[in-house]
């Protein structure tokens, strides 16, 4: 299967080749990017790292921002 994937702090794109049934935390755990750092957001819908994908999703990890 085949995603493609927005990295907002890398402010890069890149097209993914996962297995069939993986998940958002698949993903992450291959780019080595930590759950609490972003947002992910698949074909315009903020999702959960449990979230399933599939072939020709558009996943977007957006930065979390903290400030006081």
């Amino acid at each position: 299967m085949r995603v493609k994937v927005f990295v907002q702090r890398l402010r890069e794109t890149r097209v993914i080749d996962l297995k069939e049934d993986s998940r958002i935390e698949d993903l992450l755990k291959m780019l080595r990017i930590s759950a609490s750092e972003v947002v992910p957001v698949r074909n315009g819908v903020i999702v959960t790292e449990k979230e399933l994908l599939k072939d020709g999703d558009e996943v977007r990890l957006l930065s979390v921002v903290s400030g006081g």
